[in-house]
């Protein structure tokens, strides 16, 4: 795991999970510290994803087969970590999504314009979706459906560093009692402040990320491909 210096914030309006140790709770805060260096972000971005695929080697079921879905800009660092560290204790295969997420009146939708599936991915037993921070419901609830109806899973993980304190219920709400009743959720810290006018969940992890990691814009409008699927694809 990418080593991290020691930094402790005192951060109103943000609890912490029964995950969060003092290594995890420094990565977040160091997040905050390192929006003016890419790679530094990048790099402790990962380290969260090994972190939390560690938390969850702590909770799957022994010879799990597992899907880690994410969407494209969080692919090549929070989800790969994640898939690394997954990989030691079971087999895991990747989605990745491209999203196209823009807010309507009343809400916001995401719907999703290309994805790749590694082959093979309809023989899992658990479902693994991954999201940097998760402030509502419309990412990870779109990709979710996308999947759902070709899955046997009797367990849906929802992993994040940091969610919005709403964002839990609110993504429950959107489905019936029998799918939402295999959320589990796995995360870091939740934070309960957003910004009025854009409704980024405060202080989150730093703001609008693309850039962070290493992309001008949206992916599904750049042209954007992840590392993670290159390599998958030419295995």
């Amino acid at each position: 795991m990418h080593e991290l210096r020691s930094i402790t914030m005192d951060i109103a309006g943000r609890t912490y999970s029964n995950f969060a140790d003092e290594v995890a709770k420094s990565a977040l805060d160091k997040l905050l510290c390192v929006t003016e260096q890419p790679l530094e972000y990048q790099a402790t971005m990962k380290s969260l994803g090994l972190y939390l695929g560690t938390v969850l080697n702590n909770n799957l079921p022994v010879n799990s087969k597992c899907l880690v879905a994410s969407t494209a800009e969080d692919a090549d660092f929070l989800s790969s970590g994640v898939i690394e560290a997954l990989q030691l204790k079971h087999e895991t295969l990747a989605a990745v999504f491209w999203n196209n997420h823009y807010s309507i009146q009343g809400g916001s939708v995401a719907p999703i314009v290309h994805k790749y599936l590694q082959p093979g991915y309809e023989s899992v037993d658990c479902l693994v979706v991954v999201k940097s921070i998760i402030s509502g419901s419309c990412v990870v609830r779109t990709n979710i459906l996308s999947l759902i109806e070709k899955l046997n899973v009797s367990r849906i993980y929802i992993v994040a560093p940091v969610m919005h304190k709403n964002s839990e219920d609110t993504l429950k709400s959107e489905f019936p009692d029998d799918i939402s009743a295999k959320f589990e959720f796995i995360y870091i810290a939740k934070d309960e402040n957003k910004e009025v006018s854009t409704g980024e969940v405060l202080p989150g992890i730093g703001g609008q990320i693309y850039q962070l990691l290493g992309m001008a814009k949206q992916p599904v409008h750049s042209g954007y491909m992840p590392d993670l699927v290159k390599k998958l694809i030419a295995l």
